[in-house]
C-alpha cells in the first residue's frame, strides 16, 4: 500500500467536507468569550430598565457561577479519559444550574414595568436559546436539558400575560422564538454530525495508516532480510574466486598465466565493490545507516588508502601524492572505516578519470577547543566534468557520462554513498572541476579529538638544520616534500631537474656545505633517477652524499639495481610520512657513522640499544569451524603451515567436539555463522559455557561470515565472538587478525621457556 496516497487522499476529502465547517465552530464556540460578551450587553440593557445597582449584582452573581463552571470544564478535561466521560453526562446539569441565573435576567426585564420590558425579555430569552443551544454540542436531549430554565421562563411569560392586553405580542413573537430554537437545534446537530463524520473519516485515516506503516516495515525488514541473505550467498563463492585467485598470484606463474590469475582477482575485486555499494545503498534507503565512532589514526587512515590505491594508479603510470598538513593531530573519534571508504571512493575515480599527470590528497585542519574540523581534498589532473553536471554526479546512479557509448564503467554509486556519509556525519561534500584540465573533490566534517592520545609520534633524531636536497619534476611533490622535511627540524632545498641538482650538489660541495642527504625522484624526464644517481657516484666531489629514490612504480629488481649503483634507500610512492622520515634519519645516521673518527664511531655503536636474541617460533594452533569445502581450502593455505597447525571442521557441533576433547587445546577459533546442524552463535556460546564450566581462560573467536550488515557484527559481539572478519577474506586480512590477537607478551614468553 502507498503510504503517501492513503494519507493525501483520505486527509483530503476529511479536510475538503470539513474546512468551511470548522471555521464556523471555531468562531461560535469560543465558550468564555462569547458568554462574557452576552452576560456584558444584557447587564447594561438591565442598568437602563432596572437599575444599575441590580444590574450589578445580576451581572456579579451571573460572572462568578459562569467563572466557576469553566473551572470545572478545565478541571475534567485535565483528567483521564473515563472521567471526561463521566462529565459529559453530568454537564448538561451543571450548565442548567448556571443557566438558572441567566434567567432571571428575562424575568427582571419582564416585571420590570417599562415600556420595552418585555420586548427586552423576549429578545433575551431568543438570544439565550442561541448561544446555549450552538455552544453546548452534545444530544438534543442535553439541549433541552441545558436550555430548561429558558423554557420554563417562557411559559411563565405565557401565563402572566394570559389576562393582558400583551398576550397577542407574546402570541405573535412565539413562531420567531420557536424558529430561532429550532435554527438553534437544527444547527447543533448538523455541527454533531459533521463532527462526527470527521471523528469517523479520521479514525479512518489512522487505520489505514498504521496499516500501511506495518506493511512499510515488513516491506523494508523483507528488502534487509533478503539484502543479508544474497550478501551471503554472493560473498560464500566469492571468498573462493577472489581467496584462490591471490593464492594462484603467489605461485610460479608464466607471464601468461599471470596475467589470466591477476585478471580473475581483479575482477573479483571490482564485483565485491559492486555488492558493497549495493548493500551500503540499500542500508541509506533504509535509514539504517549506524557509524561506528572510535579513536581512529587520520593520517594512517589516509595513507592506507593511498597505498591501497597506488598499484591502479601505477599501472596508468600516474603519480599518487598524500599530502598532510604538518602538525594536524592524529588521533581523532568518528567512524574511521566510513571516512576511509569515502576518501576511496574520491581516490578511485581521480586515479579512473586520469591518463596522465598525478591524483593529490591533500588533508588540512583547523583545531579549535576540543574538536579538529579537517578537509580532504582529492585532486586530479583528469579529464574534468561538466560545470553543469557537477551537482547531478552525486544523484544515485549518475555519471558525467551516462551514454551507452561511455568510456568509464560503474554503477554511479559511490559518490551517492560519500554524500550520505559525510552527511550522516554532519559535514558537506562538494567537487569544483574544469574540462581537460582536472578536478577537486572535497569533504569537510567536523570531529573531537581523542583526549587520551598517547600515540602521537615523537620525533627520534635531532636534524638540527642538517641540509637536503630535493630533486623531483612535479612541484606538488617537492612542496609536500619541503613541508615536511621542515617539520622535521632538515633544512630543505628543492630543484626541478637532475642537471640542476648536480649544479647546486657542486657548488655547494665547494663551499664545504654538502648535503647530508639527497632525495631523488626516479621518473623525471631527460635525466631519471638513476642516471642521476650514477652521475653522483662519478663525481669525485659529491660521490659521498648519501641518496634516497623515490619511485611511482615497483618492478622487479628496481631495488638490487639501486643498490648496486650506490643509492643507500629506496621507497615507493606514495611513502608513509612515518616511513619516509625513519628511513631519511636512518640514512643520515648511517652516513655520519662511517665518516666518524674510529673513537666516536665506537662511542655512538655502544649507544644503539643491543639486539634480541631471536626466539624460537611458535606454531599456533588453529581451530577452524566452516561448512564450505573451497572455503576451507581457502583459509588452509592462506596460512602458512610452519607457523599454524590447522584443525578443520565441518560445522559448529563438531567444532564444539573438537574444542572440548582437544588434549593440546587452541590458540584461536576461526568461527563461520551459516553452518548445518548448530550455527555459529550457537556453536560460540556452547564453547564459552564450556570455558566458563572448566575455568579456562577464553579463547579468542574471530567471527568468518559472508554476512556483513551492523546487525551480524552486534549478534557475533553477544554471542560471545572477539572479532569480525567479512568474506571474502584477503590474506592480509587474515593475517592483520591473527596478529592482533595471538602476538601477545605472554606468548613471547611462553616461546622462550620453550
Amino acid at each position: 500500500m502507498n503510504v503517501e496516497n492513503v494519507e493525501l487522499n483520505s486527509v483530503e476529502k476529511v479536510d475538503s467536507d470539513n474546512q468551511g465547517m470548522q471555521a464556523t465552530l471555531n468562531a461560535v464556540l469560543s465558550t468564555q468569550a462569547s458568554r462574557y460578551f452576552f452576560i456584558t450587553v444584557w447587564a447594561v440593557a438591565l442598568s437602563a430598565i432596572k437599575g444599575w445597582w441590580i444590574a450589578l449584582i445580576w451581572y456579579v452573581v451571573t460572572l462568578g457561577t459562569g467563572h466557576m463552571r469553566s473551572i470545572i470544564e478545565n478541571r475534567f478535561r485535565k483528567r483521564s479519559t473515563r472521567s471526561t466521560g463521566q462529565f459529559e453526562k453530568i454537564y448538561p446539569y451543571i450548565a442548567m444550574l448556571t443557566g438558572v441565573f441567566w434567567a432571571v435576567a428575562p424575568l427582571l426585564a419582564w416585571t420590570s414595568g417599562e415600556v420595552f420590558g418585555q420586548h427586552m425579555a423576549l429578545i433575551m430569552i431568543a438570544s439565550g436559546y442561541l448561544l446555549v443551544l450552538s455552544q453546548f454540542r452534545a444530544s438534543p436531549l442535553s439541549a433541552l436539558i441545558v436550555s430548561m430554565p429558558y423554557t420554563i421562563t417562557v411559559f411563565y411569560f405565557g401565563w402572566d400575560s394570559v389576562n393582558s392586553p400583551e398576550f397577542w405580542q407574546f402570541i405573535a413573537a412565539l413562531p420567531v422564538l420557536f424558529s430561532a430554537i429550532a435554527f438553534a437545534l437544527i444547527f447543533n446537530l448538523i455541527c454533531q454530525s459533521k463532527m462526527e463524520q470527521a471523528n469517523r473519516d479520521r479514525l479512518k485515516v489512522m487505520k489505514e495508516l498504521e496499516q500501511a506503516r506495518l506493511e512499510a516495515e515488513k516491506a523494508s525488514e523483507a528488502k534487509s532480510m533478503f539484502l543479508a541473505n544474497m550478501s551471503h550467498e554472493i560473498r560464500t563463492p566469492m571468498n573462493g574466486v577472489i581467496g584462490m585467485a591471490e593464492l594462484l598470484t603467489n605461485t610460479a606463474l608464466d607471464g601468461r598465466q599471470r596475467i589470466f590469475a591477476e585478471t580473475i582477482h581483479k575482477s573479483g575485486a571490482a564485483l565485491l565493490m559492486i555488492i558493497n555499494d549495493i548493500l551500503d545503498f540499500s542500508k541509506i534507503e533504509a535509514g539504517k545507516l549506524e557509524l561506528d565512532l572510535a579513536p581512529f589514526d587520520l593520517h594512517s587512515s589516509v595513507e592506507d588508502v593511498a597505498a591501497l590505491m597506488s598499484a591502479h594508479a601505477n599501472e596508468k603510470r600516474i603519480e599518487l601524492i598524500v599530502r598532510i598538513q604538518p602538525g594536524l593531530g592524529r588521533m581523532l573519534v568518528g567512524d574511521g572505516g566510513r571516512i576511509r571508504q569515502v576518501v576511496t571512493n574520491l581516490v578511485s575515480n581521480a586515479v579512473k578519470f586520469t591518463y596522465q599527470g598525478y591524483v593529490l590528497i591533500n588533508v588540512t585542519g583547523e583545531e579549535f577547543n576540543a574538536n579538529t574540523k579537517i578537509r580532504i581534498e582529492v585532486t586530479d589532473t583528469g579529464v574534468g566534468v561538466e560545470e553543469e553536471k557537477i551537482h547531478k554526479i552525486f544523484d544515485a546512479f549518475q555519471q558525467a557520462d551516462s551514454s551507452t557509448t561511455r568510456v568509464f564503467g560503474g554503477t554511479g554509486l559511490g559518490l551517492t554513498i560519500s554524500k550520505c556519509l559525510i552527511a550522516e556525519m554532519g559535514g558537506k561534500i562538494g567537487a569544483i572541476s574544469e574540462i581537460d584540465k582536472g578536478s577537486t573533490f572535497w569533504f569537510e566534517i567536523e570531529l573531537p579529538v581523542y583526549e587520551n592520545n598517547d600515540s602521537a609520534r615523537k620525533l627520534i633524531f635531532d636534524a638540527n638544520k642538517r641540509r637536503v636536497l630535493i630533486v623531483d619534476d612535479t612541484a606538488v611533490n617537492r612542496q609536500i616534500l619541503i613541508e615536511q622535511f621542515i617539520s622535521w627540524g632538515f633544512q630543505p632545498q628543492a630543484v626541478p631537474c637532475a642537471q640542476e641538482a648536480l649544479d647546486v650538489m657542486r657548488r655547494n660541495a665547494d663551499k664545504g656545505d654538502a648535503f647530508a642527504l639527497a632525495i631523488l625522484d626516479y621518473q623525471m624526464p631527460g635525466m631519471d633517477g638513476e642516471d642521476l644517481a650514477r652521475e653522483i657516484r662519478a663525481d669525485a666531489s659529491i660521490c659521498e652524499t648519501p641518496l634516497l629514490v623515490l619511485s611511482s612504480v615497483d618492478r622487479s629488481g628496481d631495488s638490487r639495481r639501486f643498490r648496486d649503483v650506490g643509492v643507500e634507500g629506496y621507497l615507493i610512492k606514495p611513502a608513509r610520512a612515518a616511513l619516509l622520515y625513519e628511513t631519511a634519519v636512518d640514512i643520515v645516521q648511517r652516513a655520519e657513522l662511517e665518516t666518524a673518527p674510529a673513537d666516536e664511531r665506537i662511542a655512538k655503536l655502544e649507544t644503539v640499544s643491543n639486539k634480541t636474541t631471536a626466539l624460537p617460533v611458535l606454531r599456533r594452533r588453529i581451530l577452524v569451524a566452516e561448512d564450505n569445502e573451497v572455503n576451507q581450502l581457502v583459509i588452509r593455505h592462506m596460512l602458512d603451515s610452519n607457523s599454524y597447525e590447522i584443525v578443520m571442521t565441518g560445522n559448529g557441533r563438531e567444532a564444539v567436539q573438537q574444542f572440548e576433547t582437544d588434549p593440546e587445546g587452541f590458540d584461536i577459533v576461526l568461527m563461520d555463522v551459516s553452518m548445518p546442524e548448530m550455527d555459529g552463535y550457537e556453536a560460540t556460546q556452547a564453547i564459552r559455557q564450556y570455558e566458563s564450566t572448566a575455568q579456562k581462560q577464553p579463547t579468542p573467536i574471530i567471527c568468518l561470515t559472508a554476512h556483513v550488515m551492523a546487525s551480524d557484527v552486534d549478534r557475533s559481539q553477544q554471542a560471545g565472538m572477539d572479532d569480525f572478519l567479512s568474506k571474502p577474506v584477503s590474506k592480509a586480512k587474515l593475517d592483520g587478525v591473527l596478529d592482533r590477537w595471538l602476538n601477545d607478551p605472554a606468548d613471547v614468553q611462553r616461546a622462550q621457556m620453550d
